[in-house]
Parts: structure tokens; C-alpha cells; sequence
């Protein structure tokens, strides 16, 4: 195996297994360009390629579950839609004016406050904000999942944060996220794609693509499995060390 194929391996788990953890998929995928190839510029065929196969897991693992079934999809069709237009608006601000918000020190600060909120999100239970219409929760998760734009904040993250403020458990606000993140990822790769000058194909492409599905999975698998029973915390210590090394790192 050569050198290469091990760093599209280790890039491909990267994506797969941190896409659906509230640990930012695309700060650790930053991290592993700056410091591994010394580009503060995103990859956009690997990104793009992986960015597919984690799209793929997500949709095999709720088809599996049971969350593609007709009542389903009618019960939360248009609140996605509606969680969805914060995302676009802010996501087309950025592109309109080139914002580039990679680089070390941001991403540091941005586990850092994202772990933060989390931890009061997952712990305060003074604090939550009663609301029973469907609509206004997944807006205001939406409106939460803008944070993302900013690498390291980490998209699940800021949807679980704001699912458990709204008084969810930690596996519907886990599995929430994921209804928020399907047509995020979706248009997240027909975007990148639009970017590209070309397209090329070959052996890394479809290596990236099957690894990262298969970490994916394999995270989603465990991850929604296991979280009523191991909490946030895990995630919070690992996302506040981060982004202390991080910051200390550029320093």
C-alpha cells in the first residue's frame, strides 16, 4: 500500500467516523490538510468523494431503521425544509462574499465554545425552552446549524445542542441531527461539485468513497446505540483538549 493510499485511508476515517459525532467533520478534515500538507485550501475532490459515502451510510442506516417510511418522511419533510433555508442563506452569503474561515486558531476557539455550549445544553436541566410546535424547533435547530460554517464548530454538534435545549433526549437529538444533516451533506456535494474546474476519477476516488461509507456506518451504528448511556461528556473533554492544543499549537 502506498503512502498515499494510507493518507486517503486516514482521511477517509476522519470524515466517516466524525461526520455524525459532535466533534466537526470538516475541522478535523482542515487540520489533517494543514498539518499533513501544509494547505489552508479545501480538497474538494477528496472532500466531495467522502462527503458522498458518509450521505450514502446516513441514508442506508435510517432506511434500515425504519425512519424512510411513508409516515415519517410526511411528518418531517417540510420541517427539514424549513430547518434547511438558514443554512442556504448564510451558506450563499459566504460563497457570494469568499469568506475563508480555515485555520488553526479558529478551529481551536470553535471546539472550544462549541464543546461549551454543549456541556450546558446536556447538563442544565433548569434551562430548557418548552416548545411543542415542530416547525419552530427544527427552525431553531437550523438557525443553530449555521454555527457550522465555521470549521470546527462542528454541524451535529450545533443541531444536538440545540435539540437538547428544546428539551429532546440525547438520542432524539442525536437522530434529529441526522434527519438536519440529510439534505445539508446533499447540498453540501452538489456545491462542491459546481466548484470544481474538473472532475477526475480513479482508484483514491473510489477508495475514499467505500471507506468513508463504511466508517460512517459503522460510527452511526454505535453512536446512536450508545449515547443515552455514555452522555456528551466524552465528546465535550475530547473537542475542549483540541481546541487547546490547537491554540497552543499556533502560539
Amino acid at each position: 500500500m502506498t503512502e498515499k493510499s494510507i493518507f486517503y485511508i486516514i482521511y477517509s476515517f476522519i470524515q466517516g467516523f466524525t461526520e455524525f459525532l459532535p466533534i466537526s467533520s470538516s475541522g478535523h478534515l482542515n487540520i489533517l490538510e494543514i498539518l499533513f500538507n501544509g494547505s489552508e485550501i479545501r480538497n474538494l475532490h477528496y472532500e466531495t468523494t467522502a462527503h458522498f459515502g458518509s450521505l450514502i451510510a446516513l441514508c442506508f442506516y435510517l432506511y434500515l431503521n425504519g425512519h424512510f417510511k411513508v409516515i415519517n418522511l410526511k411528518i418531517n419533510f417540510f420541517p427539514i425544509c424549513i430547518a434547511t433555508i438558514p443554512a442556504v442563506i448564510v451558506g450563499i452569503i459566504i460563497k457570494f462574499f469568499g469568506y475563508s474561515l480555515i485555520n488553526l486558531k479558529i478551529i481551536g476557539f470553535a471546539s472550544i465554545f462549541g464543546a461549551i455550549l454543549l456541556y450546558f445544553a446536556d447538563s442544565n436541566h433548569s434551562f430548557k425552552i418548552q416548545i411543542s410546535n415542530k416547525f419552530y424547533k427544527y427552525l431553531i435547530a437550523g438557525i443553530f446549524q449555521c454555527l457550522a460554517f465555521i470549521p470546527g464548530f462542528s454541524r451535529s454538534g450545533a443541531c444536538i445542542t440545540a435539540f437538547l435545549l428544546l428539551n429532546e433526549n440525547r438520542r432524539d437529538s442525536s437522530i434529529l441531527s441526522l434527519y438536519l444533516g440529510l439534505p445539508i451533506i446533499l447540498i453540501s456535494f452538489f456545491s462542491n461539485i459546481l466548484e470544481m474546474n474538473e472532475f477526475y476519477f480513479d482508484y483514491n476516488i473510489v477508495l475514499i468513497f467505500f471507506a468513508s461509507l463504511l466508517f460512517a456506518l459503522v460510527t452511526l451504528i454505535f453512536f446512536i446505540k450508545l449515547i443515552n448511556k455514555i452522555s456528551f461528556k466524552p465528546f465535550i473533554f475530547y473537542r475542549l483538549f483540541l481546541g487547546v492544543i490547537l491554540i497552543l499549537l499556533v502560539n
